[in-house]
């Protein structure tokens, strides 16, 4: 299955060198980690028969996108000097909106 956002994608995202291959494993291990949890917050396929497509699947991409640049400039859990926090807050806007809850 072919990503929504593509590693050279991401590398422009992040100003990288396009030519520079030493984290290109790290970059798309981080890509399949932030579309799955774009997939869990939202309770949608992005990839897949039933994927997201059109202006949502333009939203899921700048959701992941701003997702690996937080975890590409963020490689820990917490970083000492600075304030604690989720998920970033353009995240959630962006992704707030696709979210389905189960129909009981």
């Amino acid at each position: 299955m072919t990503e929504p956002v593509s590693l050279e994608d991401i590398k422009r995202h992040l100003r990288l060198d396009p030519e520079d291959t030493d984290e290109d494993a790290y970059l798309t291990s981080l890509l399949v980690a932030a579309r799955r949890a774009v997939e869990l917050q939202i309770g949608r396929a992005v990839i897949g028969d039933d994927a997201v497509a059109g202006d949502d699947l333009a939203t899921v991409m700048h959701a992941v996108r701003l997702i690996v640049g937080t975890w590409y400039g963020n490689r820990e859990g917490a970083v000492v000097g600075q304030q604690v926090t989720s998920m970033p807050q353009g995240v959630t806007w962006l992704l707030n909106p696709l979210r389905v809850f189960a129909s009981e």
